[in-house]
């Protein structure tokens, strides 16, 4: 966690993002900074300002768009031939279109998937207020499900605006395949509000409230650390002992690591830690802290 802001709850934090990037890129360690460096944010950051803030920054960008009545006149000029198979998702789609809107870096455009929906099998709900209705055409999002399962094709839409290198079909599929793990950061703010009690701000008062936010998130990423120095390789991949069903989990690795019942006693005039057979994790994890190189 590099930056965070505590706003209100009813606040648009588009105003805030430029400001929020730039005290992340200054928080980066040098080695990240000499990279490239990409910013991906959902449709909640649907603003120039933060697409300029990332292009002064020499940031890549790609930036979720609401569904406006613009960006659906355009889809409707997309033609079939333009669409591509989009990468590891079934059913989607993906394709290019020109669209920059005024005061957004000249080399944006507008990258849309689309993902064929299954009407029969319960895949868009009745309720107009549904999420996934809400990504419907226009033209079918007002009409009856047994008229939408009448239809030859159901798609849901999402639009990205990007600067990324979209120019082929394969490379406009990469692109789109990166920004939809955008949601992987998702897991680090629901662990810190069930692991770090991030979702219980104590205080009338916004400086509280904030320290309260830092104290969670620090903890958060400690436990990440904590993650790493735990963690096996296997096929490649990193698998910590705090994982529970594939996903990082403050309250596993506390389980696991921390609430380990141990007895201290003194022998050869040394203490001991004993721990329960079978609770050699602690030991791997202070023998790994130990072989840290040494920082200045």
């Amino acid at each position: 966690m590099l930056a965070a802001d505590l706003m209100a709850g009813n606040e648009d934090p588009r105003p805030h993002a430029p400001e929020l990037l730039r005290r992340a890129l200054a928080a980066l360690p040098a080695p990240a900074r000499a990279g490239r460096i990409r910013l991906r944010a959902d449709a909640g950051y649907f603003a120039g300002e933060l697409a300029r803030a990332a292009l002064f920054a020499e940031v890549e960008f790609a930036i979720g768009a609401k569904r406006i009545a613009p960006l659906w006149r355009i889809l409707d000029g997309v033609a079939e031939t333009d669409w591509t198979d989009a990468i590891d998702m079934t059913g989607a789609q993906v394709a290019v279109a020109e669209y920059c809107p005024d005061w957004w870096p000249a080399a944006t455009r507008l990258l849309i998937r689309r993902v064929r929906l299954d009407v029969s099998a319960g895949q868009v709900s009745a309720d107009p207020r549904a999420r996934r209705r809400r990504t419907l055409h226009p033209d079918q999002r007002a009409l009856p499900l047994d008229e939408l399962a009448a239809a030859d094709a159901v798609y849901g839409y999402s639009f990205v605006v990007t600067n990324l290198d979209v120019t082929t079909p394969e490379r406009a599929a990469a692109a789109e395949h990166w920004y939809r793990h955008r949601t992987s950061i998702e897991n680090m703010f629901r662990d810190a509000k069930h692991g770090a009690a991030l979702r219980h701000l104590p205080s009338g008062y916004p400086e509280v409230n904030r320290g309260w936010m830092w104290g969670a998130l620090l903890a958060a990423s400690i436990a990440g650390w904590l993650h790493q120095l735990t963690a096996t390789r296997s096929a490649g991949r990193l698998f910590g002992h705090g994982i529970r069903g594939g996903q990082a989990m403050i309250a596993t690795l506390r389980h696991r690591l921390i609430r380990v019942p141990a007895r201290l006693v003194r022998h050869g005039g040394a203490l001991a830690l004993r721990l329960p057979p079978g609770h050699q994790l602690l030991d791997e994890v202070l023998a790994r802290i130990r072989a840290l190189p040494a920082t200045s």
